[in-house]
């Protein structure tokens, strides 16, 4: 969990990675509790999203969409790895026309702790 985040709203739209979710109802009625983005690279890394749009209920996430970023693809990286990594998620709020973006501090991703994110990104 982060010690501290900065929270703000804009126009722009994300510029790394961009994933779409039509339905959070149709993940639900599909009975889908976890969604993983499909691979993505930035800054020289393999990256994933993870959504649990119930909650992550092993880190108190219920009634919230819980969200995280997760390296991936790091059999191809040297033992004792590190990178470190600072993000933002962004939310597009349809109704407004603009862009929820959650921001952290600095994140050290290694093979014992490869996810970061927030268990109660955004309440129901």
């Amino acid at each position: 969990m982060w010690a501290e985040v900065t929270v703000e709203v804009r126009e722009d739209s994300p510029a790394h990675y961009f994933l779409k979710i039509e339905s959070f109802t149709r993940l639900s009625e599909s009975g889908i509790y976890k969604f993983e983005s499909n691979e993505f690279e930035a800054a020289g890394y393999k990256w994933k999203m993870i959504i649990y749009h119930d909650g992550n209920t092993r880190e108190n996430g219920s009634g919230h969409i819980s969200v995280y970023l997760a390296i991936s693809g790091t059999s191809s990286l040297l033992v004792g790895w590190e990178v470190n990594a600072i993000f933002t998620f962004f939310l597009f709020d349809q109704i407004h026309d603009n862009y929820l973006s959650v921001r952290g501090k600095k994140q050290l991703f290694q093979p014992i702790k490869s996810l970061w994110g927030l268990p109660k990104f955004l309440s129901h």
